[in-house]
Protein backbone atom coordinates (compact mmCIF):
# COMPACT_ATOMS: atom_id res chain seq x y z
CA UNK A 1 0.00 0.00 0.00
CA UNK A 2 0.98 3.48 -0.71
CA UNK A 3 2.14 5.10 2.05
CA UNK A 4 4.91 6.70 4.05
CA UNK A 5 7.77 3.93 5.42
CA UNK A 6 8.68 4.26 8.92
CA UNK A 7 8.77 1.72 11.28
CA UNK A 8 5.67 0.55 12.59
CA UNK A 9 4.71 0.26 15.84
CA UNK A 10 4.29 -3.15 17.59
CA UNK A 11 1.00 -4.62 17.48
CA UNK A 12 -1.09 -4.71 20.84
CA UNK A 13 -2.44 -7.94 21.81
CA UNK A 14 -6.32 -7.00 22.38
CA UNK A 15 -7.03 -6.52 25.79
CA UNK A 16 -10.51 -6.28 27.63
CA UNK A 17 -13.22 -7.68 25.22
CA UNK A 18 -17.28 -6.91 25.25
CA UNK A 19 -17.83 -10.00 24.48
CA UNK A 20 -20.97 -10.59 27.04
CA UNK A 21 -22.10 -6.87 26.67
CA UNK A 22 -21.97 -7.32 22.54
CA UNK A 23 -23.60 -10.70 22.33
CA UNK A 24 -26.87 -9.13 25.04
CA UNK A 25 -27.38 -6.24 22.13
CA UNK A 26 -27.38 -8.92 19.80
CA UNK A 27 -29.56 -11.14 21.11
CA UNK A 28 -31.79 -7.91 22.16
CA UNK A 29 -31.59 -6.60 18.57
CA UNK A 30 -32.40 -10.32 17.44
CA UNK A 31 -35.36 -10.25 19.89
CA UNK A 32 -36.70 -6.52 18.65
CA UNK A 33 -36.74 -7.75 14.79
CA UNK A 34 -37.85 -10.96 15.94
CA UNK A 35 -40.90 -9.29 17.73
CA UNK A 36 -41.66 -6.75 14.90
CA UNK A 37 -41.36 -9.53 12.03
CA UNK A 38 -44.17 -11.36 14.01
CA UNK A 39 -46.36 -8.34 13.91
CA UNK A 40 -45.51 -6.10 11.04
CA UNK A 41 -45.25 -9.10 8.32
CA UNK A 42 -49.00 -9.92 8.42
CA UNK A 43 -49.69 -6.06 9.28
CA UNK A 44 -48.50 -5.22 5.44
CA UNK A 45 -49.87 -8.12 3.99
CA UNK A 46 -53.52 -7.31 5.66
CA UNK A 47 -53.11 -4.13 4.18
CA UNK A 48 -51.60 -4.65 0.97
CA UNK A 49 -52.42 -8.05 -0.23
CA UNK A 50 -49.85 -10.64 -1.23
CA UNK A 51 -48.49 -9.52 -4.12
CA UNK A 52 -48.26 -6.27 -3.11
CA UNK A 53 -46.37 -7.24 -0.20
CA UNK A 54 -44.05 -9.30 -2.36
CA UNK A 55 -42.87 -5.95 -4.10
CA UNK A 56 -41.19 -5.08 -0.98
CA UNK A 57 -38.40 -7.41 -0.28
CA UNK A 58 -38.20 -7.77 -4.86
CA UNK A 59 -37.53 -3.78 -4.38
CA UNK A 60 -35.16 -4.03 -1.46
CA UNK A 61 -33.41 -7.29 -2.60
CA UNK A 62 -32.79 -5.42 -6.23
CA UNK A 63 -31.44 -2.31 -4.31
CA UNK A 64 -29.07 -4.48 -2.46
CA UNK A 65 -27.25 -5.37 -6.11
CA UNK A 66 -26.26 -2.03 -5.55
CA UNK A 67 -24.06 -2.61 -3.31
CA UNK A 68 -21.85 -4.36 -5.72
CA UNK A 69 -20.39 -0.84 -6.59
CA UNK A 70 -19.72 -0.33 -3.36
CA UNK A 71 -17.87 -3.81 -1.98
CA UNK A 72 -14.63 -3.32 -4.04
CA UNK A 73 -13.61 0.13 -1.35
CA UNK A 74 -15.48 -0.82 1.74
CA UNK A 75 -15.08 -4.44 2.09
CA UNK A 76 -11.88 -4.13 2.97
CA UNK A 77 -12.43 -0.95 5.06
CA UNK A 78 -12.50 -2.21 8.34
CA UNK A 79 -9.62 -4.48 8.12
CA UNK A 80 -7.09 -2.10 7.23
CA UNK A 81 -9.01 0.76 9.68
CA UNK A 82 -8.81 -2.07 13.16
CA UNK A 83 -4.98 -3.29 12.28
CA UNK A 84 -4.23 0.85 12.00
CA UNK A 85 -6.05 1.64 15.18
CA UNK A 86 -4.31 -1.40 17.26
CA UNK A 87 -1.49 -0.61 16.04
CA UNK A 88 -2.18 3.08 17.41
CA UNK A 89 -1.07 4.68 13.49
CA UNK A 90 -3.30 7.61 13.71
CA UNK A 91 -1.89 9.38 10.56
CA UNK A 92 -2.46 6.17 8.27
CA UNK A 93 -6.01 5.34 9.90
CA UNK A 94 -7.18 8.69 9.28
CA UNK A 95 -6.04 8.16 6.02
CA UNK A 96 -7.56 5.54 5.32
CA UNK A 97 -10.77 6.74 7.32
CA UNK A 98 -10.44 9.95 4.69
CA UNK A 99 -10.15 7.86 1.60
CA UNK A 100 -13.11 5.29 2.45
CA UNK A 101 -15.40 8.68 3.55
CA UNK A 102 -14.43 10.85 -0.28
CA UNK A 103 -14.77 7.11 -2.04
CA UNK A 104 -17.97 6.45 -1.01
CA UNK A 105 -18.86 10.14 -1.55
CA UNK A 106 -17.98 9.71 -5.17
CA UNK A 107 -19.74 6.20 -5.35
CA UNK A 108 -23.11 7.75 -4.46
CA UNK A 109 -22.84 10.47 -7.08
CA UNK A 110 -22.41 7.94 -10.34
CA UNK A 111 -24.84 5.82 -9.11
CA UNK A 112 -27.73 8.31 -8.11
CA UNK A 113 -28.87 9.28 -12.22
CA UNK A 114 -28.57 5.45 -13.39
CA UNK A 115 -30.34 4.34 -9.87
CA UNK A 116 -33.84 7.20 -10.68
CA UNK A 117 -33.60 6.01 -14.51
CA UNK A 118 -34.29 2.34 -13.25
CA UNK A 119 -36.63 3.26 -11.24
CA UNK A 120 -38.61 4.17 -13.81
CA UNK A 121 -38.21 1.13 -15.69
CA UNK A 122 -38.92 -1.69 -13.31
CA UNK A 123 -41.73 -3.08 -14.78
CA UNK A 124 -40.80 -4.03 -18.14
CA UNK A 125 -38.21 -6.48 -15.96
CA UNK A 126 -40.40 -7.65 -12.84
CA UNK A 127 -43.94 -9.28 -12.94
CA UNK A 128 -45.63 -6.53 -10.94
CA UNK A 129 -49.33 -6.76 -10.36
CA UNK A 130 -51.90 -4.17 -12.39
CA UNK A 131 -52.17 -0.86 -10.64
CA UNK A 132 -49.22 -1.21 -8.58
CA UNK A 133 -46.68 0.21 -11.63
CA UNK A 134 -46.46 3.48 -9.70
CA UNK A 135 -46.42 2.06 -6.35
CA UNK A 136 -43.27 -0.04 -7.29
CA UNK A 137 -41.48 3.01 -8.86
CA UNK A 138 -41.52 4.87 -6.03
CA UNK A 139 -40.68 1.95 -3.57
CA UNK A 140 -37.69 1.55 -5.44
CA UNK A 141 -36.96 4.96 -5.47
CA UNK A 142 -36.88 5.03 -1.50
CA UNK A 143 -35.15 1.92 -1.44
CA UNK A 144 -32.45 3.57 -3.21
CA UNK A 145 -32.61 6.71 -1.21
CA UNK A 146 -32.26 4.09 1.48
CA UNK A 147 -28.98 2.36 0.14
CA UNK A 148 -27.41 5.75 -0.62
CA UNK A 149 -28.08 7.14 2.54
CA UNK A 150 -26.27 3.73 4.20
CA UNK A 151 -23.14 3.80 1.56
CA UNK A 152 -22.74 7.76 2.67
CA UNK A 153 -22.56 6.35 6.56
CA UNK A 154 -20.25 3.33 6.10
CA UNK A 155 -17.23 5.52 6.72
CA UNK A 156 -18.41 6.50 10.27
CA UNK A 157 -19.95 2.58 11.08
CA UNK A 158 -16.90 1.27 11.11
CA UNK A 159 -16.05 3.15 14.33
CA UNK A 160 -18.41 0.40 16.53
CA UNK A 161 -17.07 -2.53 14.22
CA UNK A 162 -13.21 -1.22 15.12
CA UNK A 163 -13.85 -0.94 19.12
CA UNK A 164 -16.03 -3.58 19.49
CA UNK A 165 -19.01 -1.54 20.54
CA UNK A 166 -21.72 -3.71 19.05
CA UNK A 167 -23.74 -2.60 22.19
CA UNK A 168 -24.06 0.59 20.17
CA UNK A 169 -24.60 -0.50 16.66
CA UNK A 170 -27.24 -2.84 17.86
CA UNK A 171 -28.84 -0.24 19.89
CA UNK A 172 -29.20 1.94 16.48
CA UNK A 173 -30.24 -0.82 14.94
CA UNK A 174 -33.26 -0.99 17.13
CA UNK A 175 -34.41 2.49 17.25
CA UNK A 176 -33.92 2.27 13.65
CA UNK A 177 -36.68 -1.10 13.22
CA UNK A 178 -38.86 1.32 15.54
CA UNK A 179 -38.63 4.42 12.71
CA UNK A 180 -39.27 2.29 10.09
CA UNK A 181 -41.87 0.64 11.48
CA UNK A 182 -43.56 3.53 12.86
CA UNK A 183 -43.71 5.55 9.85
CA UNK A 184 -45.48 3.29 7.91
CA UNK A 185 -48.50 2.27 10.57
CA UNK A 186 -48.83 6.25 10.53
CA UNK A 187 -48.79 6.59 6.79
CA UNK A 188 -51.30 3.49 6.66
CA UNK A 189 -53.36 4.85 9.67
CA UNK A 190 -53.65 8.90 8.46
CA UNK A 191 -53.94 7.80 4.18
CA UNK A 192 -54.70 5.04 1.87
CA UNK A 193 -52.00 2.27 2.58
CA UNK A 194 -49.31 2.26 -0.26
CA UNK A 195 -46.53 0.18 -0.88
CA UNK A 196 -44.09 3.15 -1.26
CA UNK A 197 -44.97 3.63 2.47
CA UNK A 198 -42.76 1.11 3.71
CA UNK A 199 -40.24 2.47 1.34
CA UNK A 200 -40.69 6.24 3.52
CA UNK A 201 -40.07 4.27 6.48
CA UNK A 202 -36.84 2.68 5.12
CA UNK A 203 -35.52 6.46 3.96
CA UNK A 204 -36.72 8.11 7.07
CA UNK A 205 -34.74 5.02 9.50
CA UNK A 206 -32.02 5.42 7.23
CA UNK A 207 -31.81 8.89 7.69
CA UNK A 208 -31.65 8.34 11.61
CA UNK A 209 -29.10 6.01 11.20
CA UNK A 210 -26.36 8.13 9.35
CA UNK A 211 -26.85 10.39 12.04
CA UNK A 212 -26.62 8.77 14.52
CA UNK A 213 -23.59 6.88 13.33
CA UNK A 214 -21.35 10.17 12.95
CA UNK A 215 -22.54 11.05 16.95
CA UNK A 216 -20.93 7.64 18.04
CA UNK A 217 -17.82 8.17 15.31
CA UNK A 218 -17.19 11.09 17.19
CA UNK A 219 -17.44 9.18 20.47
CA UNK A 220 -15.26 6.15 19.63
CA UNK A 221 -12.68 7.51 17.72
CA UNK A 222 -12.29 10.88 18.18
CA UNK A 223 -8.48 10.42 16.64
CA UNK A 224 -10.35 10.69 13.64
CA UNK A 225 -11.31 13.54 11.38
CA UNK A 226 -12.45 14.42 8.29
CA UNK A 227 -9.51 15.98 6.16
CA UNK A 228 -10.32 15.62 2.41
CA UNK A 229 -6.33 16.05 2.42
CA UNK A 230 -5.08 13.01 3.69
CA UNK A 231 -7.26 11.69 0.93
CA UNK A 232 -4.66 8.79 -0.66
CA UNK A 233 -5.10 7.20 -4.00
CA UNK A 234 -2.42 4.58 -3.22
CA UNK A 235 -4.20 3.51 -0.18
CA UNK A 236 -7.30 3.58 -2.63
CA UNK A 237 -5.90 1.08 -5.15
CA UNK A 238 -4.82 -0.92 -2.11
CA UNK A 239 -8.76 -0.83 -0.77
CA UNK A 240 -9.75 -2.25 -4.44
CA UNK A 241 -7.19 -4.51 -4.89
CA UNK A 242 -7.96 -6.53 -1.46
CA UNK A 243 -11.81 -5.60 -2.47
CA UNK A 244 -11.56 -6.18 -6.06
CA UNK A 245 -11.86 -10.09 -5.03
CA UNK A 246 -14.84 -9.26 -2.78
CA UNK A 247 -16.89 -7.88 -5.46
CA UNK A 248 -16.34 -11.37 -7.07
CA UNK A 249 -17.56 -12.99 -3.88
CA UNK A 250 -20.52 -10.93 -3.75
CA UNK A 251 -21.15 -11.83 -7.13
CA UNK A 252 -21.26 -15.20 -5.78
CA UNK A 253 -23.64 -14.14 -2.67
CA UNK A 254 -26.05 -12.30 -4.65
CA UNK A 255 -26.20 -15.43 -6.56
CA UNK A 256 -26.31 -17.90 -3.71
CA UNK A 257 -28.84 -15.46 -0.97
CA UNK A 258 -30.35 -12.88 -3.47
CA UNK A 259 -31.48 -14.21 -6.59
CA UNK A 260 -34.65 -16.37 -5.02
CA UNK A 261 -36.53 -14.10 -4.98
CA UNK A 262 -36.10 -12.51 -8.49
CA UNK A 263 -36.52 -16.31 -9.96
CA UNK A 264 -39.96 -16.99 -8.42
CA UNK A 265 -40.99 -13.86 -9.67
CA UNK A 266 -39.89 -14.59 -12.77
CA UNK A 267 -40.83 -18.09 -13.56
CA UNK A 268 -44.03 -18.14 -11.08
CA UNK A 269 -45.26 -14.92 -10.55
CA UNK A 270 -45.82 -12.23 -8.26
CA UNK A 271 -48.51 -14.38 -5.65
CA UNK A 272 -46.03 -16.64 -5.53
CA UNK A 273 -43.02 -14.13 -4.73
CA UNK A 274 -45.07 -12.54 -2.11
CA UNK A 275 -45.77 -16.05 -0.03
CA UNK A 276 -41.80 -16.90 -0.74
CA UNK A 277 -40.94 -13.50 0.83
CA UNK A 278 -42.96 -13.67 3.49
CA UNK A 279 -41.53 -17.23 4.63
CA UNK A 280 -38.00 -15.93 3.89
CA UNK A 281 -38.12 -13.54 6.88
CA UNK A 282 -37.51 -16.00 8.98
CA UNK A 283 -34.03 -17.19 7.45
CA UNK A 284 -33.33 -13.23 7.02
CA UNK A 285 -33.59 -12.90 10.10
CA UNK A 286 -31.38 -15.87 11.06
CA UNK A 287 -28.55 -14.67 8.57
CA UNK A 288 -28.83 -11.26 10.63
CA UNK A 289 -28.35 -12.87 13.76
CA UNK A 290 -25.51 -15.12 13.07
CA UNK A 291 -23.92 -11.94 10.98
CA UNK A 292 -24.12 -9.91 14.44
CA UNK A 293 -22.73 -12.44 16.83
CA UNK A 294 -19.98 -13.48 13.88
CA UNK A 295 -19.38 -10.06 13.99
CA UNK A 296 -18.49 -10.43 17.88
CA UNK A 297 -15.72 -12.72 16.87
CA UNK A 298 -14.18 -10.29 13.96
CA UNK A 299 -12.32 -7.51 15.72
CA UNK A 300 -10.41 -10.45 17.49
CA UNK A 301 -9.17 -11.78 14.62
CA UNK A 302 -8.22 -8.90 13.61
CA UNK A 303 -6.20 -7.96 16.39
CA UNK A 304 -4.68 -11.26 16.83
CA UNK A 305 -3.52 -11.03 13.47
CA UNK A 306 -2.13 -8.24 13.76
CA UNK A 307 -0.47 -8.88 16.84
CA UNK A 308 1.10 -11.98 14.84
CA UNK A 309 -0.50 -14.24 17.72
CA UNK A 310 -1.00 -17.21 15.25
CA UNK A 311 -1.61 -20.01 17.33
CA UNK A 312 -4.16 -17.75 19.26
CA UNK A 313 -5.80 -16.90 16.05
CA UNK A 314 -6.76 -20.81 15.23
CA UNK A 315 -7.44 -21.55 18.89
CA UNK A 316 -9.72 -18.71 19.09
CA UNK A 317 -11.49 -19.21 15.79
CA UNK A 318 -12.21 -22.69 16.03
CA UNK A 319 -13.69 -21.26 19.33
CA UNK A 320 -15.89 -19.15 17.40
CA UNK A 321 -17.03 -21.78 14.92
CA UNK A 322 -18.45 -24.15 17.14
CA UNK A 323 -19.73 -21.02 19.94
CA UNK A 324 -21.89 -19.26 16.84
CA UNK A 325 -22.97 -22.92 15.66
CA UNK A 326 -24.27 -23.84 19.06
CA UNK A 327 -26.27 -20.66 19.74
CA UNK A 328 -27.81 -20.07 15.91
CA UNK A 329 -28.28 -23.99 16.31
CA UNK A 330 -31.32 -22.96 19.24
CA UNK A 331 -33.67 -20.72 16.80
CA UNK A 332 -32.99 -22.91 13.89
CA UNK A 333 -34.09 -25.66 15.56
CA UNK A 334 -36.99 -24.20 16.81
CA UNK A 335 -38.35 -22.59 13.59
CA UNK A 336 -38.05 -25.96 11.71
CA UNK A 337 -39.58 -28.52 14.60
CA UNK A 338 -42.77 -25.18 15.44
CA UNK A 339 -42.97 -24.67 11.53
CA UNK A 340 -46.17 -26.00 10.97
CA UNK A 341 -48.52 -23.75 14.35
CA UNK A 342 -45.91 -20.80 13.56
CA UNK A 343 -47.29 -20.10 10.29
CA UNK A 344 -51.00 -21.10 11.27
CA UNK A 345 -50.46 -18.59 14.47
CA UNK A 346 -48.41 -15.61 12.19
CA UNK A 347 -49.87 -15.70 8.58
CA UNK A 348 -53.03 -17.82 8.86
CA UNK A 349 -54.11 -21.17 7.63
CA UNK A 350 -53.59 -20.39 4.31
CA UNK A 351 -49.98 -20.29 4.94
CA UNK A 352 -49.28 -23.21 7.23
CA UNK A 353 -49.17 -25.89 4.03
CA UNK A 354 -45.89 -23.88 3.25
CA UNK A 355 -44.08 -25.37 6.75
CA UNK A 356 -41.99 -27.42 4.75
CA UNK A 357 -40.72 -24.92 3.11
CA UNK A 358 -39.78 -22.83 5.73
CA UNK A 359 -38.01 -25.57 7.09
CA UNK A 360 -36.16 -26.57 3.82
CA UNK A 361 -35.04 -22.46 3.76
CA UNK A 362 -33.67 -22.56 7.56
CA UNK A 363 -32.64 -26.16 8.24
CA UNK A 364 -29.08 -25.61 6.13
CA UNK A 365 -28.47 -22.35 7.84
CA UNK A 366 -27.31 -24.40 11.12
CA UNK A 367 -23.74 -25.51 8.58
CA UNK A 368 -23.83 -22.32 6.66
CA UNK A 369 -24.20 -19.56 9.54
CA UNK A 370 -22.28 -21.77 12.15
CA UNK A 371 -18.98 -21.23 9.47
CA UNK A 372 -19.73 -17.61 9.65
CA UNK A 373 -16.70 -16.80 11.63
CA UNK A 374 -13.65 -18.38 9.50
CA UNK A 375 -14.71 -15.60 6.79
CA UNK A 376 -12.71 -13.17 8.65
CA UNK A 377 -9.73 -15.45 8.60
CA UNK A 378 -9.85 -14.73 4.74
CA UNK A 379 -9.96 -10.66 5.61
CA UNK A 380 -7.34 -10.42 8.00
CA UNK A 381 -4.94 -12.63 6.26
CA UNK A 382 -6.14 -10.68 2.84
CA UNK A 383 -6.40 -14.31 0.70
CA UNK A 384 -9.92 -12.99 -0.67
CA UNK A 385 -9.04 -14.32 -4.16
CA UNK A 386 -10.08 -18.24 -3.96
CA UNK A 387 -12.96 -17.46 -1.54
CA UNK A 388 -14.40 -15.23 -4.26
CA UNK A 389 -13.73 -17.38 -7.53
CA UNK A 390 -15.24 -20.57 -5.83
CA UNK A 391 -18.91 -18.67 -4.06
CA UNK A 392 -18.65 -17.07 -8.00
CA UNK A 393 -19.00 -20.26 -9.76
CA UNK A 394 -20.94 -21.80 -6.96
CA UNK A 395 -23.25 -18.76 -7.51
CA UNK A 396 -24.01 -18.51 -10.69
CA UNK A 397 -24.44 -23.03 -10.50
CA UNK A 398 -27.16 -21.86 -7.88
CA UNK A 399 -28.80 -19.68 -10.58
CA UNK A 400 -29.19 -22.63 -12.88
CA UNK A 401 -29.90 -25.30 -10.46
CA UNK A 402 -33.14 -23.08 -9.13
CA UNK A 403 -34.24 -22.58 -12.76
CA UNK A 404 -33.94 -25.82 -13.26
CA UNK A 405 -35.63 -27.18 -10.92
CA UNK A 406 -38.17 -24.41 -10.34
CA UNK A 407 -39.37 -24.67 -13.96
CA UNK A 408 -38.88 -27.88 -16.09
CA UNK A 409 -38.45 -30.06 -12.73
CA UNK A 410 -41.49 -28.60 -11.58
CA UNK A 411 -40.61 -28.39 -8.13
CA UNK A 412 -41.63 -24.72 -8.21
CA UNK A 413 -40.70 -22.52 -4.93
CA UNK A 414 -39.17 -25.59 -3.50
CA UNK A 415 -36.74 -25.96 -5.80
CA UNK A 416 -35.26 -22.51 -5.68
CA UNK A 417 -34.94 -23.48 -1.82
CA UNK A 418 -33.15 -26.86 -2.35
CA UNK A 419 -31.11 -25.16 -5.06
CA UNK A 420 -29.72 -22.65 -2.58
CA UNK A 421 -29.51 -25.32 0.38
CA UNK A 422 -27.79 -27.64 -1.38
CA UNK A 423 -25.08 -25.12 -3.57
CA UNK A 424 -24.40 -23.03 -0.03
CA UNK A 425 -23.72 -25.87 2.28
CA UNK A 426 -21.75 -27.64 -0.42
CA UNK A 427 -19.58 -24.45 -0.34
CA UNK A 428 -19.56 -24.13 3.05
CA UNK A 429 -18.92 -27.68 4.69
CA UNK A 430 -15.83 -28.54 2.24
CA UNK A 431 -14.55 -25.24 0.60
CA UNK A 432 -14.89 -22.58 3.45
CA UNK A 433 -13.27 -25.03 6.57
CA UNK A 434 -10.35 -26.64 4.26
CA UNK A 435 -9.28 -23.08 2.58
CA UNK A 436 -9.27 -21.45 6.28
CA UNK A 437 -7.24 -24.12 7.59
CA UNK A 438 -5.14 -23.81 4.69
CA UNK A 439 -4.18 -20.49 5.03
CA UNK A 440 -3.50 -20.75 8.68
CA UNK A 441 -1.39 -24.03 8.23
CA UNK A 442 -2.80 -26.23 10.05
CA UNK A 443 -4.41 -29.42 9.43
CA UNK A 444 -7.22 -29.87 6.77
CA UNK A 445 -9.40 -31.50 9.25
CA UNK A 446 -9.54 -28.81 11.73
CA UNK A 447 -12.63 -27.29 11.70
CA UNK A 448 -14.72 -29.84 10.14
CA UNK A 449 -14.83 -31.56 13.71
CA UNK A 450 -16.77 -28.22 15.05
CA UNK A 451 -19.69 -28.65 12.89
CA UNK A 452 -20.95 -32.14 13.54
CA UNK A 453 -22.15 -31.16 17.51
CA UNK A 454 -23.65 -27.79 15.56
CA UNK A 455 -25.68 -30.43 12.89
CA UNK A 456 -26.53 -32.83 15.73
CA UNK A 457 -27.84 -29.68 18.00
CA UNK A 458 -29.98 -28.70 15.13
CA UNK A 459 -31.19 -32.27 14.03
CA UNK A 460 -32.08 -33.43 17.41
CA UNK A 461 -33.68 -30.01 18.41
CA UNK A 462 -35.85 -29.60 15.58
CA UNK A 463 -37.38 -33.66 15.68
CA UNK A 464 -38.30 -32.76 19.34
CA UNK A 465 -40.24 -29.25 18.05
CA UNK A 466 -41.78 -31.46 15.36
CA UNK A 467 -43.30 -33.94 17.99
CA UNK A 468 -44.12 -31.03 20.45
CA UNK A 469 -46.00 -29.15 17.55
CA UNK A 470 -48.17 -31.79 16.97
CA UNK A 471 -49.66 -31.48 20.24
CA UNK A 472 -52.94 -29.62 20.32
CA UNK A 473 -51.96 -26.86 23.02
CA UNK A 474 -49.10 -25.71 20.71
CA UNK A 475 -51.98 -24.49 18.48
CA UNK A 476 -52.39 -21.42 20.62
CA UNK A 477 -50.02 -18.01 20.54
CA UNK A 478 -49.47 -18.77 24.35
CA UNK A 479 -48.94 -22.85 23.83
CA UNK A 480 -46.29 -21.91 21.47
CA UNK A 481 -44.67 -19.66 23.10
CA UNK A 482 -44.33 -22.10 26.27
CA UNK A 483 -42.98 -24.85 23.84
CA UNK A 484 -40.28 -22.96 22.62
CA UNK A 485 -39.15 -21.76 26.28
CA UNK A 486 -39.37 -25.36 26.87
CA UNK A 487 -37.43 -26.31 24.04
CA UNK A 488 -34.27 -23.60 24.84
CA UNK A 489 -34.38 -24.77 28.73
CA UNK A 490 -34.00 -28.07 27.55
CA UNK A 491 -31.44 -27.47 24.41
CA UNK A 492 -29.29 -25.02 26.73
CA UNK A 493 -28.58 -27.94 29.60
CA UNK A 494 -28.08 -30.28 26.77
CA UNK A 495 -25.79 -28.52 24.96
CA UNK A 496 -23.86 -27.10 28.13
CA UNK A 497 -23.53 -30.69 29.58
CA UNK A 498 -23.35 -33.04 26.27
CA UNK A 499 -21.95 -30.63 23.87
CA UNK A 500 -19.03 -28.27 25.13
CA UNK A 501 -15.92 -29.65 26.84
CA UNK A 502 -14.83 -28.53 30.34
CA UNK A 503 -12.62 -25.98 28.83
CA UNK A 504 -15.49 -24.65 26.88
CA UNK A 505 -17.23 -23.90 29.42
CA UNK A 506 -14.47 -22.54 31.21
CA UNK A 507 -13.94 -20.03 28.28
CA UNK A 508 -17.81 -19.08 28.28
CA UNK A 509 -18.09 -18.71 32.01
CA UNK A 510 -14.78 -16.51 31.50
CA UNK A 511 -16.48 -14.61 28.70
CA UNK A 512 -19.60 -13.67 30.15
CA UNK A 513 -18.60 -12.86 33.76
CA UNK A 514 -15.40 -11.36 33.24
CA UNK A 515 -16.17 -9.45 28.99
CA UNK A 516 -13.23 -10.81 28.19
CA UNK A 517 -12.71 -11.85 24.88
CA UNK A 518 -11.04 -15.22 24.70
CA UNK A 519 -7.24 -15.38 24.12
Amino acid sequence: MARRTQPQRQAQPPGKGRFSTNLLANILNFGCNIGIGLWFTPYMISHLGVAGYGLIPLATTITSYMGLFTIALNGAVGRYLTIAIERKDTEYANAIFNTSLIGNSIVVCILLLPAIWLSSKMQFFFNVPTGYEHQFSLLFKCTTGMFLLTTLGTAFSLASFCRNRFDLSNAVSIVNSIIRVGVVVLLFTYSVPRVWHVGAGLLFAALFSLIASIAIWRYLTPMLHIQPATFNSGILRQLFGTGGWMIVNQIGTILYLSIDLVVVNRLIGADAAGRYGAIMQWSLLLRGLAGVIAAVFAPTILALYACKDMSGLVRYSKQAVKFVGLLIALPIGVICGLSRPLLHLWLGPKFEPLAPLMSLMTIHLCVNLGIMPLFNISTATNNVRWPGIVTCIMGVANVCLAILLAGPVGWGMYGVAAAGAIMLTAKNLVFTPLYGAHILGIKHGAFFSETIPIITATIGLSCLGWLMGRMSFVQSWNGLIFATMGLSITYVCAAWLLLLTTQERSTVLRMLSRSRTPE
